[in-house]
């Protein structure tokens, strides 16, 4: 497998040597592969946007080094790296045409009319922008904006396309759909995108892996399923979905799992990540999808505990359920309305509560 991007050991300082460093990266480093849709996720202020400006040129490292297809790159202007970036606000040229906006770059380029002409016929169409060509941005959707500055970054054939939280001016239901597009353009390319945004939900639809930053430093890189399902610290877990947090002291081994006792008095078997012993003080991780909640009269076997309902939050397709288990034990858990579309339980009610011990997992740190 060919690697696109090396990240080895960056760090970025701005304002070194004054009273007030601010350490942007620290001491990162990654591998993106050729033909991946790789994405950079975290909050505000992670570092995740430094580390593509780096990438871009638009930054210098403090330390470390960028190696694009095994070179070496830091010396290179932005104009001189064969990478493009795509950008939140798309800063489309309002007195041009779509068309024009595409060519634009192109003609930087100096490359042939005719040659310019069959590219941006080519990335327009495979943006379905074709038959819109002619029209000034102005006249566009916010979705048709960004499938223009897609084309236009798409134009003189990058190895790397880098793209910015392109998605975050965008309405909801056009996030979803340009989604998918955005993938599909990947897929249809086979240009390396890195992609950069702090919506969790963006990242697990899209990437093929995903790197949680947190504070300038990597906290895990892993596929969607990894990251969601085997978060290495509570920051990933807590980050990436909503999630229940349960702290306990392990108190019994059996094979992969433990028993840990949760409040004074409770017990809870979980999946164990390894690396701990009796006596140990751990964080259980527990995700509300995998909760189930059913009346105390209908629950089925043994492996429930009974609960009741302290809070919901109603949200269309599903309830969020606050569910209190006694000896200061509270969890979150998920419930979709009945046919008739009233919830299924109402604040005030018993329920009998049921949860697999490999739903419940011990975290690494």
């Amino acid at each position: 497998m060919t690697t696109a991007i090396d990240i080895r050991g960056v760090t970025k300082i701005y304002n070194p040597g004054s009273n007030q460093p601010v350490k942007a990266l620290d001491n990162v480093s990654l591998t993106i592969n050729d033909n991946e849709f790789f994405t950079l996720l975290g909050p505000s202020g992670c570092g995740k946007t430094t580390l593509l400006r780096l990438i871009a040129g638009f930054e210098q490292v403090s330390g470390g080094e960028i190696m694009l297809f095994g070179e070496e790159i830091e010396n290179l202007e932005p104009s001189q790296r064969p990478v493009n970036t795509v950008f939140q606000h798309y800063a489309l040229f309002p007195h041009m045409t779509v068309a024009a906006n595409v060519a634009f770059g192109l003609e930087r380029l100096r490359q042939p009319k005719t040659e310019i002409e069959a590219t941006v016929e080519r990335v327009l169409t495979l943006v379905k922008m074709k038959h819109l060509g002619d029209r000034p941005p102005s006249q566009l959707s916010g979705g048709q904006q960004q499938r223009v500055a897609l084309a236009r970054a798409l134009a003189p054939s990058p190895k790397v396309l880098l793209l910015d939280e392109p998605l975050s001016a965008l309405d909801l239901k056009l996030r979803q759909a340009m989604r998918e597009e955005l993938k599909q353009l990947q897929k249809e390319t086979g240009i390396t995108f890195v992609f950069v945004t702090h919506d969790q939900e963006e990242a697990l639809a899209m990437s093929d892996r995903i790197a949680v930053m947190s504070d300038g430093e990597v906290q895990q890189i892993g596929g969607p399923t990894d990251i969601y399902e085997h978060p290495v610290n509570r920051f990933v877990a807590d980050f990436i979905g909503d999630t229940n947090f349960l702290d306990g002291e392990i108190v019994d081994f059996n094979d992969d799992l433990v028993t840990c006792r949760i409040g004074s008095s409770s017990m809870f078997e979980a999946e164990n990540s390894g690396g701990h012993k009796v006596g140990d003080q751990v964080t259980l991780f527990l995700r509300p999808e995998k909760i189930s909640l059913s009346a105390p009269d209908a629950a089925s076997g043994s492996a429930t505990r009974p609960g009741k309902v302290a809070n919901l939050v109603y949200l269309g397709n599903q309830a969020a359920y606050t569910v209190d288990m006694g000896d200061g034990v509270t969890l979150t858990a998920q419930a979709r309305p009945r046919e008739d579309g009233n919830l299924p339980f109402a604040i005030g009610d018993p329920l009998a509560v049921g949860f697999s011990s490999r739903a419940l997992r011990v975290l690494p740190q």
